[in-house]
């Protein structure tokens, strides 16, 4: 596997990764207590994908607000004239 650097900002890049593995997590422990509760399969899975999809938007959802702050966008900024 080649190196590639890293073009995102460091802190995104990292909140992405957490909020990955944090998405599939909740997504599957969704779809086991959709089953635990007796609910078919399908409705556990679409269940399980859902949780995942809805965690995986607010991830990146927050990543992009964060990267908003950190870093403003420099045409909207007001340039000074000296």
């Amino acid at each position: 596997m080649a190196d590639t650097p890293i073009t995102a900002h460091p802190l995104s890049a990292s909140w992405l990764a957490l909020g990955g593995r944090c998405a599939a997590a909740g997504g599957a422990l969704c779809a086991l207590l959709s089953l635990w509760f007796d609910a078919p399969v399908w409705v556990a899975s679409l269940r399980g994908a859902a949780m995942w999809l809805a965690l995986r938007w607010l991830v990146r959802l927050t990543a992009s607000a964060a990267l908003a702050t950190l870093e403003p966008d420099e045409e909207a900024s007001p340039k000074s004239t000296k």
